[in-house]
């Protein structure tokens, strides 16, 4: 990375970096209240597009107090604002130390900022698409039929927002192996030989982040597993390539 010291940099001082910081964060929370404000204005679109899922499971979904279904809608146009906000922050960090990065660097960290933000946005849709119905559908068909199901909207979209930010969280494990790998926290060798205590780990936290149903749970430790196997060959391939290079 380029010294501030450059002589392309010398005439901006720390300050001045410090101004352009402030801009970039000042423009992310701009980006993400201007999403969260459309979101809240078209709550009744967002929200109609949210209970997608248990209209067609049949459930009612209903407020218990005055402030419930204002406050539901809040929380989904707040959850909005986060997914857009992430990768407007990452694109802004990236905007930042761009400068200061040499064109090895920057062919580094542009693909793995892209990266970042794709993973993020798969782990959403996934868990939206495919874990939420799962998820959903099990408590709604869990224990007696004579208990009709009528939730709160306000607890349903907590659980919406939750387990998708959760799920976009979990998808970065690929790129935190790889850091882990390139800072040398820990060498590749070592998460393959570790291969089995991984496996044990990726089932615990399945369990403890999806429903207790047996198939849902192997269903995304399965996904992590692929995850976590895929990086383990992409660390190989760079590795090699690095390899070949440097003789």
């Amino acid at each position: 990375m380029k010294s501030l010291k450059d002589p392309q940099n010398r005439s901006e001082t720390f300050w001045d970096h410090l101004e352009i910081l402030r801009w970039k964060l000042l423009t992310v929370i701009g980006i993400t209240a201007l999403a969260g404000l459309g979101a809240f204005l078209f709550g009744d679109v967002l929200v109609d597009i949210l209970l997608e899922i248990p209209r067609e499971l049949g459930i009612d979904l209903i407020y218990i107090k005055p402030q419930e279904k204002f406050l539901a809608y809040l929380r989904a146009a707040v959850y909005l604002s986060m997914i857009v906000g992430v990768p407007v922050l990452i694109i802004e960090l990236i905007s930042f130390v761009m400068p200061a990065l040499t064109p090895k660097e920057m062919r580094i960290v542009i693909p793995a900022a892209t990266v970042v933000v794709l993973l993020y946005l798969t782990g959403m849709l996934y868990s939206y698409f495919f874990l939420l119905p799962y998820a959903l559908g099990f408590f709604f068909e869990f224990g007696t039929v004579q208990v009709r199901a009528a939730w709160s909207i306000g607890a349903y979209i907590q659980l919406v927002g939750s387990i998708t930010m959760v799920s976009g969280l979990i998808f970065l494990l690929p790129v935190v192996l790889w850091a882990a790998v390139r800072t040398g926290l820990v060498e590749a060798a070592q998460l393959a030989a570790g291969r089995k205590y991984v496996v044990l780990g990726l089932f615990i936290a399945a369990a403890l982040f999806t429903p207790p149903d047996p198939f849902t749970q192997i269903v995304v430790a399965s996904i992590l597993y692929g995850l976590y196997e895929l990086t383990l060959l992409l660390i190989r391939v760079s590795e090699y390539i690095k390899g070949g290079r440097d003789e």
